[in-house]
Protein backbone atom coordinates (compact mmCIF):
# COMPACT_ATOMS: atom_id res chain seq x y z
CA UNK A 1 0.00 0.00 0.00
CA UNK A 2 1.60 3.23 -1.13
CA UNK A 3 0.93 6.72 -0.01
CA UNK A 4 -2.01 5.70 2.14
CA UNK A 5 -2.05 9.15 3.64
CA UNK A 6 0.04 12.12 2.77
CA UNK A 7 2.15 13.69 5.48
CA UNK A 8 -0.02 16.79 5.49
CA UNK A 9 -2.96 14.57 6.50
CA UNK A 10 -1.31 13.39 9.72
CA UNK A 11 -2.54 16.21 11.90
CA UNK A 12 -5.94 16.23 10.19
CA UNK A 13 -6.44 12.51 10.88
CA UNK A 14 -5.44 12.86 14.49
CA UNK A 15 -7.63 15.91 14.96
CA UNK A 16 -10.67 14.27 13.37
CA UNK A 17 -10.31 11.11 15.46
CA UNK A 18 -9.95 13.19 18.57
CA UNK A 19 -12.85 15.54 17.83
CA UNK A 20 -15.21 12.76 16.71
CA UNK A 21 -14.55 10.61 19.75
CA UNK A 22 -14.67 13.65 22.01
CA UNK A 23 -18.07 14.53 20.61
CA UNK A 24 -19.31 10.94 20.79
CA UNK A 25 -18.18 10.46 24.37
CA UNK A 26 -19.12 13.94 25.41
CA UNK A 27 -22.66 14.08 24.07
CA UNK A 28 -23.79 11.90 26.97
CA UNK A 29 -23.03 14.51 29.60
CA UNK A 30 -23.54 17.57 27.39
CA UNK A 31 -27.20 16.57 27.15
CA UNK A 32 -27.46 15.88 30.89
CA UNK A 33 -28.88 19.37 31.64
CA UNK A 34 -31.65 18.68 29.13
CA UNK A 35 -32.64 15.13 30.05
CA UNK A 36 -32.23 15.66 33.81
CA UNK A 37 -34.91 18.35 33.55
CA UNK A 38 -37.37 16.84 31.09
CA UNK A 39 -37.19 13.33 32.61
CA UNK A 40 -38.03 12.34 36.17
CA UNK A 41 -35.31 10.59 38.18
CA UNK A 42 -37.29 7.37 37.74
CA UNK A 43 -37.55 7.80 33.94
CA UNK A 44 -33.84 8.68 33.76
CA UNK A 45 -33.04 5.55 35.74
CA UNK A 46 -35.24 3.40 33.49
CA UNK A 47 -33.48 4.70 30.37
CA UNK A 48 -30.10 4.08 31.95
CA UNK A 49 -31.06 0.53 32.94
CA UNK A 50 -32.28 -0.11 29.38
CA UNK A 51 -28.97 1.17 27.99
CA UNK A 52 -27.09 -1.12 30.38
CA UNK A 53 -29.00 -4.11 29.02
CA UNK A 54 -28.23 -2.95 25.46
CA UNK A 55 -24.52 -2.85 26.27
CA UNK A 56 -24.60 -6.37 27.70
CA UNK A 57 -26.77 -7.95 25.00
CA UNK A 58 -24.68 -6.40 22.21
CA UNK A 59 -21.80 -8.57 23.43
CA UNK A 60 -23.82 -11.73 22.79
CA UNK A 61 -24.83 -10.54 19.32
CA UNK A 62 -21.37 -9.33 18.29
CA UNK A 63 -19.53 -12.24 19.99
CA UNK A 64 -16.63 -9.77 20.37
CA UNK A 65 -15.77 -10.24 16.67
CA UNK A 66 -14.62 -6.61 16.48
CA UNK A 67 -11.43 -7.89 18.14
CA UNK A 68 -10.90 -10.19 15.16
CA UNK A 69 -11.43 -7.27 12.79
CA UNK A 70 -8.74 -5.31 14.60
CA UNK A 71 -6.35 -8.29 14.78
CA UNK A 72 -6.67 -8.96 11.06
CA UNK A 73 -4.43 -5.92 10.57
CA UNK A 74 -1.68 -7.28 12.85
CA UNK A 75 1.00 -9.14 10.95
CA UNK A 76 1.71 -11.64 13.68
CA UNK A 77 -1.90 -12.85 13.69
CA UNK A 78 -2.88 -16.47 13.25
CA UNK A 79 -3.32 -15.60 9.58
CA UNK A 80 -1.66 -12.83 7.62
CA UNK A 81 -4.22 -10.97 5.54
CA UNK A 82 -3.54 -8.49 2.79
CA UNK A 83 -5.72 -5.53 1.80
CA UNK A 84 -7.58 -7.57 -0.81
CA UNK A 85 -8.64 -10.20 1.72
CA UNK A 86 -9.78 -7.92 4.55
CA UNK A 87 -13.04 -6.67 2.89
CA UNK A 88 -14.08 -10.30 2.39
CA UNK A 89 -13.19 -11.08 5.97
CA UNK A 90 -15.27 -8.12 7.14
CA UNK A 91 -18.19 -9.27 5.00
CA UNK A 92 -18.06 -12.68 6.70
CA UNK A 93 -18.05 -11.08 10.15
CA UNK A 94 -20.97 -8.77 9.32
CA UNK A 95 -23.00 -11.59 7.75
CA UNK A 96 -22.43 -13.87 10.72
CA UNK A 97 -23.42 -11.09 13.14
CA UNK A 98 -26.64 -10.65 11.17
CA UNK A 99 -27.39 -14.37 11.46
CA UNK A 100 -26.81 -14.25 15.22
CA UNK A 101 -29.18 -11.27 15.46
CA UNK A 102 -31.91 -13.10 13.53
CA UNK A 103 -31.45 -16.15 15.74
CA UNK A 104 -31.76 -14.11 18.94
CA UNK A 105 -34.86 -12.35 17.59
CA UNK A 106 -36.41 -15.68 16.65
CA UNK A 107 -35.78 -17.13 20.10
CA UNK A 108 -37.29 -14.05 21.73
CA UNK A 109 -40.40 -14.22 19.51
CA UNK A 110 -40.98 -17.80 20.63
CA UNK A 111 -40.14 -16.93 24.25
CA UNK A 112 -42.76 -14.15 24.39
CA UNK A 113 -45.40 -16.86 24.77
CA UNK A 114 -43.95 -17.74 28.17
CA UNK A 115 -43.04 -14.21 29.34
CA UNK A 116 -45.10 -12.86 32.27
CA UNK A 117 -47.53 -10.13 31.25
CA UNK A 118 -45.89 -7.56 33.52
CA UNK A 119 -42.75 -7.61 31.35
CA UNK A 120 -42.72 -5.17 28.41
CA UNK A 121 -41.83 -7.36 25.42
CA UNK A 122 -41.60 -4.31 23.14
CA UNK A 123 -38.66 -3.07 25.24
CA UNK A 124 -36.98 -6.45 24.83
CA UNK A 125 -37.22 -6.30 21.02
CA UNK A 126 -36.04 -2.68 20.94
CA UNK A 127 -33.13 -3.67 23.15
CA UNK A 128 -32.11 -6.43 20.70
CA UNK A 129 -32.44 -4.15 17.65
CA UNK A 130 -30.37 -1.42 19.27
CA UNK A 131 -27.78 -4.01 20.34
CA UNK A 132 -27.51 -5.21 16.73
CA UNK A 133 -26.92 -1.65 15.56
CA UNK A 134 -24.20 -1.18 18.17
CA UNK A 135 -22.54 -4.45 17.14
CA UNK A 136 -22.42 -3.62 13.40
CA UNK A 137 -21.23 -0.06 13.99
CA UNK A 138 -18.53 -1.35 16.34
CA UNK A 139 -17.29 -3.95 13.84
CA UNK A 140 -17.14 -1.46 10.99
CA UNK A 141 -15.66 1.27 13.17
CA UNK A 142 -12.69 -0.95 14.08
CA UNK A 143 -12.19 -1.72 10.40
CA UNK A 144 -12.19 1.96 9.50
CA UNK A 145 -9.90 2.77 12.43
CA UNK A 146 -7.23 0.31 11.36
CA UNK A 147 -7.45 1.46 7.74
CA UNK A 148 -7.45 5.11 8.80
CA UNK A 149 -10.65 5.89 6.93
CA UNK A 150 -10.96 8.67 9.42
CA UNK A 151 -13.61 10.85 7.77
CA UNK A 152 -16.13 8.03 7.37
CA UNK A 153 -15.37 6.73 10.86
CA UNK A 154 -15.86 10.19 12.34
CA UNK A 155 -19.29 10.44 10.72
CA UNK A 156 -20.20 6.94 11.90
CA UNK A 157 -19.21 7.84 15.45
CA UNK A 158 -20.98 11.19 15.61
CA UNK A 159 -24.21 10.97 13.63
CA UNK A 160 -26.14 8.16 15.44
CA UNK A 161 -25.74 9.78 18.85
CA UNK A 162 -26.47 13.29 17.60
CA UNK A 163 -29.56 12.34 15.62
CA UNK A 164 -30.97 10.18 18.41
CA UNK A 165 -30.59 13.03 20.94
CA UNK A 166 -32.44 15.51 18.70
CA UNK A 167 -35.26 13.07 17.95
CA UNK A 168 -35.50 12.03 21.61
CA UNK A 169 -35.95 15.60 22.83
CA UNK A 170 -38.70 16.16 20.26
CA UNK A 171 -40.43 12.88 21.18
CA UNK A 172 -40.33 13.57 24.93
CA UNK A 173 -41.64 17.12 24.62
CA UNK A 174 -44.32 16.62 21.96
CA UNK A 175 -45.21 12.96 21.35
CA UNK A 176 -44.64 10.58 24.29
CA UNK A 177 -45.56 12.81 27.20
CA UNK A 178 -47.23 9.98 29.15
CA UNK A 179 -44.27 7.60 28.86
CA UNK A 180 -41.25 9.85 28.96
CA UNK A 181 -38.69 7.05 29.05
CA UNK A 182 -40.03 5.75 25.73
CA UNK A 183 -39.33 9.16 24.22
CA UNK A 184 -35.63 8.47 24.76
CA UNK A 185 -35.63 4.76 23.89
CA UNK A 186 -37.80 4.57 20.74
CA UNK A 187 -35.99 7.22 18.63
CA UNK A 188 -32.58 5.84 19.64
CA UNK A 189 -33.60 2.33 18.63
CA UNK A 190 -34.87 3.58 15.27
CA UNK A 191 -31.66 5.52 14.58
CA UNK A 192 -29.36 2.61 15.36
CA UNK A 193 -31.55 0.29 13.32
CA UNK A 194 -31.19 2.62 10.32
CA UNK A 195 -27.42 2.91 10.79
CA UNK A 196 -27.20 -0.87 10.94
CA UNK A 197 -28.67 -0.87 7.44
CA UNK A 198 -26.16 1.84 6.40
CA UNK A 199 -23.27 -0.35 7.58
CA UNK A 200 -24.66 -3.36 5.72
CA UNK A 201 -24.93 -1.31 2.53
CA UNK A 202 -21.39 0.08 2.95
CA UNK A 203 -19.86 -3.36 3.48
CA UNK A 204 -21.83 -5.15 0.79
CA UNK A 205 -21.16 -2.43 -1.77
CA UNK A 206 -17.50 -3.54 -1.76
CA UNK A 207 -18.16 -7.25 -1.69
CA UNK A 208 -21.18 -9.53 -1.73
CA UNK A 209 -22.53 -11.06 1.50
CA UNK A 210 -20.13 -13.86 2.38
CA UNK A 211 -19.81 -16.56 5.00
CA UNK A 212 -16.31 -17.91 4.42
CA UNK A 213 -15.81 -20.71 6.94
CA UNK A 214 -12.02 -20.26 7.05
CA UNK A 215 -12.41 -16.55 7.83
CA UNK A 216 -15.13 -17.32 10.37
CA UNK A 217 -12.96 -19.93 12.07
CA UNK A 218 -10.11 -17.44 12.28
CA UNK A 219 -12.39 -14.72 13.64
CA UNK A 220 -13.99 -16.95 16.25
CA UNK A 221 -10.59 -18.29 17.30
CA UNK A 222 -9.62 -14.76 18.28
CA UNK A 223 -12.99 -13.49 19.45
CA UNK A 224 -14.56 -16.35 21.43
CA UNK A 225 -11.98 -16.32 24.23
CA UNK A 226 -12.77 -12.61 24.56
CA UNK A 227 -16.56 -13.04 24.68
CA UNK A 228 -16.42 -13.88 28.35
CA UNK A 229 -14.07 -10.92 28.83
CA UNK A 230 -16.51 -8.63 27.04
CA UNK A 231 -19.42 -10.00 29.06
CA UNK A 232 -17.43 -9.59 32.27
CA UNK A 233 -16.46 -6.06 31.23
CA UNK A 234 -20.10 -5.16 30.65
CA UNK A 235 -21.11 -6.71 33.96
CA UNK A 236 -18.34 -4.74 35.64
CA UNK A 237 -19.42 -1.45 34.08
CA UNK A 238 -23.20 -1.89 33.80
CA UNK A 239 -24.43 -4.29 36.50
CA UNK A 240 -24.47 -1.57 39.15
CA UNK A 241 -27.30 0.28 37.35
CA UNK A 242 -29.31 -2.89 36.81
CA UNK A 243 -28.85 -3.99 40.44
CA UNK A 244 -29.70 -0.58 41.91
CA UNK A 245 -32.95 -0.63 39.91
CA UNK A 246 -33.84 -4.18 41.00
CA UNK A 247 -32.63 -3.96 44.62
CA UNK A 248 -33.67 -0.34 45.34
CA UNK A 249 -35.52 1.71 42.70
CA UNK A 250 -35.11 3.41 39.31
CA UNK A 251 -34.95 6.87 40.92
CA UNK A 252 -31.70 5.97 42.73
CA UNK A 253 -30.37 4.55 39.46
CA UNK A 254 -31.12 7.90 37.87
CA UNK A 255 -29.08 9.82 40.46
CA UNK A 256 -26.20 7.34 40.33
CA UNK A 257 -26.10 7.22 36.53
CA UNK A 258 -26.12 10.96 36.14
CA UNK A 259 -23.20 11.42 38.53
CA UNK A 260 -21.38 8.55 36.81
CA UNK A 261 -21.84 10.20 33.41
CA UNK A 262 -20.58 13.53 34.67
CA UNK A 263 -17.58 11.86 36.31
CA UNK A 264 -16.56 10.54 32.91
CA UNK A 265 -15.79 14.08 31.71
CA UNK A 266 -12.14 13.64 32.63
CA UNK A 267 -11.87 10.40 30.67
CA UNK A 268 -13.37 11.84 27.50
CA UNK A 269 -10.08 13.45 26.44
CA UNK A 270 -8.03 10.30 26.91
CA UNK A 271 -10.58 7.90 25.44
CA UNK A 272 -10.81 10.23 22.48
CA UNK A 273 -7.16 9.51 21.85
CA UNK A 274 -7.62 5.73 21.76
CA UNK A 275 -8.38 5.75 18.05
CA UNK A 276 -4.84 7.01 17.48
CA UNK A 277 -3.16 5.44 20.51
CA UNK A 278 -4.05 1.80 19.74
CA UNK A 279 -2.57 1.57 16.23
CA UNK A 280 0.38 3.75 17.28
CA UNK A 281 1.08 1.53 20.29
CA UNK A 282 0.71 -1.61 18.15
CA UNK A 283 3.18 -0.32 15.59
CA UNK A 284 5.76 0.79 18.18
CA UNK A 285 5.55 -2.46 20.13
CA UNK A 286 6.03 -4.41 16.91
CA UNK A 287 9.20 -2.37 16.31
CA UNK A 288 10.26 -2.95 19.97
CA UNK A 289 10.49 0.78 20.67
CA UNK A 290 9.72 0.38 24.37
CA UNK A 291 11.36 3.60 25.49
CA UNK A 292 9.36 5.65 22.99
CA UNK A 293 6.15 4.03 24.22
CA UNK A 294 6.96 4.81 27.86
CA UNK A 295 7.86 8.43 27.17
CA UNK A 296 4.60 9.18 25.39
CA UNK A 297 2.61 7.05 27.86
CA UNK A 298 3.86 9.28 30.67
CA UNK A 299 2.43 12.30 28.88
CA UNK A 300 -0.80 10.35 28.45
CA UNK A 301 -0.99 9.57 32.18
CA UNK A 302 -0.22 13.17 33.15
CA UNK A 303 -2.98 14.47 30.89
CA UNK A 304 -5.49 12.13 32.51
CA UNK A 305 -4.29 13.02 36.00
CA UNK A 306 -4.67 16.77 35.55
CA UNK A 307 -8.14 16.32 34.08
CA UNK A 308 -9.17 14.06 36.98
CA UNK A 309 -7.89 16.47 39.64
CA UNK A 310 -9.82 19.29 37.98
CA UNK A 311 -12.98 17.19 37.81
CA UNK A 312 -12.88 16.29 41.50
CA UNK A 313 -12.26 19.83 42.73
CA UNK A 314 -15.02 21.42 40.63
CA UNK A 315 -17.32 18.38 40.61
CA UNK A 316 -20.04 19.85 42.88
CA UNK A 317 -20.43 22.92 40.71
CA UNK A 318 -20.48 20.83 37.53
CA UNK A 319 -23.29 18.75 39.02
CA UNK A 320 -25.25 21.87 40.00
CA UNK A 321 -24.86 23.37 36.54
CA UNK A 322 -25.59 20.25 34.53
CA UNK A 323 -28.31 18.63 36.61
CA UNK A 324 -31.62 19.47 38.19
CA UNK A 325 -31.66 19.89 42.00
CA UNK A 326 -33.22 16.44 42.34
CA UNK A 327 -29.82 14.93 41.49
CA UNK A 328 -27.64 17.03 43.80
CA UNK A 329 -27.70 14.42 46.55
CA UNK A 330 -25.31 12.40 44.38
CA UNK A 331 -22.54 14.91 45.10
CA UNK A 332 -21.13 12.60 47.78
CA UNK A 333 -20.13 9.90 45.30
CA UNK A 334 -18.18 12.08 42.85
CA UNK A 335 -14.72 11.18 44.32
CA UNK A 336 -15.10 7.35 44.28
CA UNK A 337 -16.66 7.37 40.82
CA UNK A 338 -13.97 9.69 39.46
CA UNK A 339 -11.23 7.52 40.93
CA UNK A 340 -12.91 4.42 39.48
CA UNK A 341 -12.71 6.01 36.02
CA UNK A 342 -9.03 6.71 36.63
CA UNK A 343 -8.53 3.02 37.43
CA UNK A 344 -10.25 2.11 34.16
CA UNK A 345 -7.79 4.28 32.29
CA UNK A 346 -4.79 2.72 34.05
CA UNK A 347 -5.72 -0.93 33.69
CA UNK A 348 -6.75 -0.49 30.04
CA UNK A 349 -3.17 0.48 29.20
CA UNK A 350 -2.02 -2.93 30.39
CA UNK A 351 -4.90 -4.70 28.63
CA UNK A 352 -3.55 -3.38 25.31
CA UNK A 353 -0.35 -5.33 26.01
CA UNK A 354 -2.35 -8.49 26.70
CA UNK A 355 -4.33 -7.93 23.49
CA UNK A 356 -1.16 -7.54 21.43
CA UNK A 357 0.18 -10.89 22.58
CA UNK A 358 -3.30 -12.47 22.30
CA UNK A 359 -3.39 -13.51 25.94
CA UNK A 360 -7.16 -13.65 25.74
CA UNK A 361 -7.58 -16.31 28.42
CA UNK A 362 -5.83 -14.17 31.00
CA UNK A 363 -7.69 -11.02 29.93
CA UNK A 364 -10.94 -12.89 30.48
CA UNK A 365 -9.90 -14.43 33.79
CA UNK A 366 -8.76 -11.15 35.29
CA UNK A 367 -11.86 -9.27 34.20
CA UNK A 368 -14.19 -12.07 35.37
CA UNK A 369 -12.66 -11.92 38.85
CA UNK A 370 -13.23 -8.17 39.04
CA UNK A 371 -16.78 -8.47 37.66
CA UNK A 372 -17.66 -11.29 40.06
CA UNK A 373 -16.39 -9.22 42.98
CA UNK A 374 -18.49 -6.28 41.81
CA UNK A 375 -21.72 -8.32 41.64
CA UNK A 376 -21.14 -9.95 45.03
CA UNK A 377 -20.38 -6.66 46.78
CA UNK A 378 -23.34 -4.97 45.08
CA UNK A 379 -25.69 -7.77 46.13
CA UNK A 380 -24.54 -7.49 49.75
CA UNK A 381 -24.29 -3.71 50.12
CA UNK A 382 -26.79 -2.06 47.73
CA UNK A 383 -29.95 -3.20 49.60
CA UNK A 384 -28.69 -1.42 52.75
CA UNK A 385 -26.67 1.52 51.45
CA UNK A 386 -28.12 2.10 47.97
CA UNK A 387 -26.23 3.82 45.19
CA UNK A 388 -23.50 5.06 47.58
CA UNK A 389 -22.44 1.45 48.07
CA UNK A 390 -22.43 0.92 44.29
CA UNK A 391 -19.95 3.78 43.89
CA UNK A 392 -17.45 2.25 46.29
CA UNK A 393 -17.91 -1.33 45.06
CA UNK A 394 -17.24 -0.06 41.53
CA UNK A 395 -14.03 1.59 42.72
CA UNK A 396 -12.91 -1.55 44.57
CA UNK A 397 -13.62 -3.75 41.54
CA UNK A 398 -11.71 -1.57 39.10
CA UNK A 399 -8.78 -1.38 41.52
CA UNK A 400 -8.69 -5.19 41.58
CA UNK A 401 -8.85 -5.20 37.76
CA UNK A 402 -5.86 -2.85 37.65
CA UNK A 403 -3.83 -5.05 40.02
CA UNK A 404 -4.60 -8.24 38.08
CA UNK A 405 -4.04 -6.87 34.56
CA UNK A 406 -0.89 -4.92 35.42
CA UNK A 407 0.58 -7.93 37.26
CA UNK A 408 0.13 -10.24 34.27
CA UNK A 409 1.14 -7.66 31.65
CA UNK A 410 4.40 -7.06 33.52
CA UNK A 411 5.19 -10.76 33.15
CA UNK A 412 4.87 -10.41 29.37
CA UNK A 413 6.59 -7.04 28.98
CA UNK A 414 8.46 -6.11 32.19
CA UNK A 415 9.81 -2.84 30.76
CA UNK A 416 6.56 -1.29 29.50
CA UNK A 417 4.69 1.06 31.84
CA UNK A 418 6.72 0.71 35.05
CA UNK A 419 4.29 0.87 37.96
CA UNK A 420 6.17 3.80 39.48
CA UNK A 421 4.92 5.98 36.62
CA UNK A 422 1.50 5.91 38.33
CA UNK A 423 2.76 6.67 41.85
CA UNK A 424 2.97 10.47 41.69
CA UNK A 425 -0.18 10.85 39.55
CA UNK A 426 -2.15 8.80 42.11
CA UNK A 427 -0.88 11.10 44.86
CA UNK A 428 -2.23 14.08 42.87
CA UNK A 429 -5.67 12.45 42.56
CA UNK A 430 -5.61 11.28 46.18
CA UNK A 431 -4.78 14.80 47.34
CA UNK A 432 -7.76 16.18 45.45
CA UNK A 433 -10.04 13.60 47.10
CA UNK A 434 -8.68 14.44 50.57
CA UNK A 435 -9.52 18.11 49.97
CA UNK A 436 -12.95 17.37 48.50
CA UNK A 437 -15.08 16.50 51.53
CA UNK A 438 -13.77 19.12 54.05
CA UNK A 439 -14.09 21.83 51.38
CA UNK A 440 -17.36 20.60 49.86
CA UNK A 441 -19.23 23.72 50.94
CA UNK A 442 -16.31 26.11 50.28
CA UNK A 443 -16.20 26.34 46.53
CA UNK A 444 -13.93 29.41 46.47
CA UNK A 445 -11.16 27.53 48.29
CA UNK A 446 -11.49 24.50 46.00
CA UNK A 447 -11.43 26.61 42.87
CA UNK A 448 -8.54 28.69 44.19
CA UNK A 449 -6.47 25.58 44.88
CA UNK A 450 -7.31 24.23 41.43
CA UNK A 451 -6.33 27.52 39.79
CA UNK A 452 -2.89 27.49 41.42
CA UNK A 453 -2.48 23.79 40.58
CA UNK A 454 -3.29 24.28 36.90
CA UNK A 455 -0.97 27.29 36.62
CA UNK A 456 1.89 25.14 37.94
CA UNK A 457 0.92 22.35 35.52
CA UNK A 458 0.75 24.76 32.59
CA UNK A 459 4.22 26.11 33.31
CA UNK A 460 5.69 22.67 33.83
CA UNK A 461 3.99 20.72 31.05
CA UNK A 462 3.14 23.31 28.38
CA UNK A 463 5.27 21.63 25.74
CA UNK A 464 4.67 17.94 26.49
CA UNK A 465 0.92 17.66 27.00
CA UNK A 466 0.05 20.13 24.27
CA UNK A 467 1.80 18.07 21.63
CA UNK A 468 0.45 14.64 22.58
CA UNK A 469 -2.17 14.38 19.82
CA UNK A 470 0.01 15.63 16.91
CA UNK A 471 2.91 13.43 18.07
CA UNK A 472 0.70 10.37 17.99
CA UNK A 473 -0.65 11.29 14.59
CA UNK A 474 2.73 12.04 13.05
CA UNK A 475 4.51 9.02 14.49
CA UNK A 476 1.80 6.47 13.82
CA UNK A 477 3.33 3.74 11.66
CA UNK A 478 0.05 3.14 9.86
CA UNK A 479 0.24 6.57 8.31
CA UNK A 480 3.60 5.86 6.73
CA UNK A 481 4.24 4.27 3.38
CA UNK A 482 4.22 0.50 3.46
Amino acid sequence: MKNLLKKKDFAEAGALYFIATLFNKGIGFVTVPIFSRILTTSDYGTVTTFNSWVSMISVFISLALYNAVRNSFVRNSFVDMDDKERPHFLSTIITFTGLVFLTVMGVCVVATVFVPRNINTALIFMCIIQSFGYALINDYSYYLMMRYRYKFRAALMVLPGLISVVLSIFAILFILKDNLYLGRIVPTTAVYGIFAIVVLMAVYSKTKPELNLDYLKYGLKIALPLVLHSIALQILSQSDRVMITSLRNAAETGVYSLVYNLSMIATVITTSLDGIWVPWFTGKLKERKIREINVLAMDYVHLMTYAMVALILVGPEILKIFADQRYWEGMSIIPPIALANYMIFMYTMYVYIEHYYKKTVYITKNTLIAAGLNVILNFILIPKYGYVAAAYTTLASYFVAFILHSRYAKKIEPDIYPLKMFALPLLHVGGAIILYYPLLNFWTLRWGILFVYLIIVLIKERFRIGTLVPVLAEKCSFFKEK
